[in-house]
Parts: C-alpha cells; structure tokens; sequence
C-alpha cells in the first residue's frame, strides 16, 4: 500500500477534463476573440496572427467571462515532470506509461474594468508530438511534486473563481497535463472556438 507524503494533508482527488471543461465554459465565453495582436492592435483580422507562435510571444486579446473581459495570453514556458509524480496518486493501472508536466501561462487584463470568475486556462490546452494531452485537475489536495511557483487562476494552487482581477493586472498561471512517459509537450494552444483553429505556441 502506497505510504501518502508528509506534505499533502488531503488525498488528491482528481475530475475528468471533458467533465469540467463542460462546467468551465458554462462560465467562460470560450474561444471569444477580438482579433487584435500584441504587435499590430490596428489590425483585427485572424490572419494578422502568425499560424504557429513562440513560446513568450503574446497572442491575439481574448474575451473571457460573462463580462466578456479582455485578456491577453501568453504561454512562457513548461516544466517537465516523471512517472513518479503520479505514483501518490495510487492508482498504477491509469496512470500506467504515463507522466505529468507543467504549463505556464502570463495573463493580463487589458481590458479598462475589473475582471471577476475569469477562469484564464479554461481554453489553454498541450499536444505531445500532435496528440492532446489530457489536463489533471486535481480537486483536493495536490501532488506533493507541484513545483513553488506554479499556482492557479487565484495566484493559490487550487483552482479558483471568486478572486478580481484589476485592470493591467498580470499574473502567471500554471496547471499539470498528462501525456506517455516516452513523448513531451511539443505545442500549447489555445482553443478559439468551434470556427477558428486554435492558436498554438512551439515549445
């Protein structure tokens, strides 16, 4: 039997990502975009965005929330973790072949309001060689081999939607993603909805 780690006080227990995704964009306009680029705001057409971005290269604004609040995203790095990290997780058979790595996501408010249960990652999303990898939401409790300086939407580890966002404010949001121990994260990308293909960084 697996012997939990001193730090975590609670078991990490874990949702599907097609489950909660369906729930974040209830309170999400996911994929809502002005069109507009960090480099060139006077042009608002998606072909004014190059088709394969960098990581650290800012992309188009977005909206996001009820409010419809201007964001701007910008993917800056990944953190790549090992198959050990899921063992405390004490389920062998699903996570079998598999490893963890950590996305980081610069987000601004550009917008000249507030911005309230703005859920940033909502649409941020990792391939491993063109294959999607699956975010891990952890739900309570968290991996002990979380790295310090990756926390969530509310600046905390733990996933949040009740903090405020002022104007100009920027924060750095990080969240876990799996994929086979044999590959690792090649893109992030951002989803633009059903009629836009999504935006996608090189890592």
């Amino acid at each position: 039997m697996h012997t939990p780690q001193p730090a975590p006080t609670r078991r990490p227990y874990l949702l599907s990502a097609a489950v909660m995704t369906a729930a974040v964009c209830t309170l999400t306009a996911c994929g809502a975009d002005t069109g507009a680029t960090a480099k060139d705001s006077s042009d608002s057409s998606a072909s004014a965005t190059p088709k394969h971005l960098v990581l650290g290269q800012p992309g188009p604004v977005q909206e996001l929330g009820q409010a419809a609040s201007k964001f701007q995203i910008t993917p800056v790095k990944v953190v790549e973790g090992t198959h050990e990290d899921l063992k405390e997780l004490d389920d062998p058979g699903k996570y079998k072949a598999q490893k963890v790595a950590w996305v980081y996501v610069k987000a601004k408010n550009v917008g000249s309001k507030a911005a309230k249960d703005t859920l940033v990652m909502s649409d941020v999303g990792a391939e491993a060689n063109g294959s999607p990898a699956q975010r891990l939401l952890v739900l309570m409790g968290d991996l002990s081999s979380r790295p310090k300086d990756c926390l969530g939407n509310n600046g905390r580890t733990e996933l949040g939607t009740d903090d405020i966002w002022k104007p100009g404010e920027q924060r750095t949001v990080c969240e876990p993603y799996l994929l086979p121990v044999d590959t690792k994260i090649t893109d992030v990308t951002y989803s633009q909805g059903f009629y836009k293909e999504p935006l996608k960084w090189r890592v």
